[in-house]
């Protein structure tokens, strides 16, 4: 199976959205929930006063709440224009590996080295690795048939 696939700004933004979500986020919540409760503490230190706890946890929960969108939809600008993650790329999916063809590299991997397979509702992701994957947005497929025979593909061959 061959796709030719365009990665844009957008599609890196999602894929890193999508990464984020899947490792980072509980991490993330855990880490402001303790310093929520330490801020809590120390502003009733003297007195409690609900207040004061629930004015100072709403204004909290709204500037982490825009700081992480911020950071995430701030993702988009990392990838340079010229670099190897931007622009078409050209997939070709065989019994015994993917080769890629890009402008600027070319390659090819055996199915040994997917380490997971994981999609959301905009593209699939062929993991190689933590931080690194092959993003194939699924608005290169023609119609839903394509998509199925698509993940039964890669399925059939990373379990091997």
């Amino acid at each position: 199976m061959k796709i030719v696939v365009d990665i844009t700004r957008e599609d890196y933004a999602d894929f890193s959205k999508f990464h984020f979500m899947k490792t980072g986020f509980r991490k993330t919540i855990v880490f402001y929930m303790f310093l929520l409760v330490v801020c809590l503490f120390i502003i009733n230190l003297n007195e409690f006063g609900w207040t004061k706890t629930i004015i100072f946890s709403l204004i909290y929960f709204i500037i982490v709440y825009f700081g992480v969108n911020r950071w995430i939809n701030r993702l988009k600008k990392i990838p340079l224009e010229d670099g190897s993650i931007l622009g078409e790329t050209e997939y070709e999916f065989l019994d015994d590996g993917i080769i890629y063809n890009k402008h600027n590299s070319e390659g090819k991997v055996n199915w040994s080295i997917i380490k997971s397979f994981e999609s959301n509702k905009n593209a699939y992701f062929l993991y190689i690795d933590t931080l690194v994957a092959f993003v194939i947005p699924k608005r290169h497929f023609n119609n839903v048939a394509e998509m199925i025979a698509f993940q039964s593909l890669i399925n059939r061959n990373i379990q091997k």
